[in-house]
């Protein structure tokens, strides 16, 4: 990933819209062309407009291989292909990210740094983590001093 590569241009921006608009209206036209309407009227005064393909080469049956293929052609163009595309995107986005090194995050030489800079503890000394605590506890008896003997508690 390059954010900085120079992108695509003014000319092949336009050329790309002017392309998929052609492609829209291509993969419209058989709905303009075989699809028809029909009003049914119900006896209780409803009614309805029905929509339906009239693909021509239907067999005995009604059914049409040319809008059966329409229909597979459509899907793929309009649903597989941007879902595959997405995902594609941001699966590299995600490893991408995940690989990298987040802001604060320590190098190996900093972490290196850190673990030189570290008291040694005794051989017998478990009380790892616990000098936060041990620094709350004296602070807490220290003021605990400084407001006793200055005439705070009566």
């Amino acid at each position: 990933m390059n954010p900085l590569r120079p992108r695509m241009g003014k000319r092949a921006t336009i050329c790309i819209a002017i392309v998929i608009w052609i492609v829209g209206a291509v993969l419209s036209l058989p709905m303009l062309l075989f699809y028809r309407t029909y009003t049914q009227n119900f006896v209780n005064g409803e009614v309805r407009v029905v929509c339906y393909g009239d693909f021509p080469n239907r067999d005995d049956n009604g059914l049409s291989y040319d809008e059966y293929l329409y229909n597979v052609i459509f899907m793929v163009l309009t649903y597989v292909l941007p879902i595959g595309s997405m995902t594609f995107t941001y699966a590299r986005i995600g490893l991408e990210l995940w690989g990298s090194q987040s802001i604060g995050e320590n190098t190996a030489g900093q972490l290196e740094g850190i673990r030189s800079k570290r008291r040694v503890r005794g051989k017998n000394d478990d009380r790892g983590g616990t000098n936060i605590c041990d620094m709350l506890v004296t602070f807490s008896r220290v003021l605990h001093h400084n407001v006793v003997f200055s005439g705070g508690y009566e």
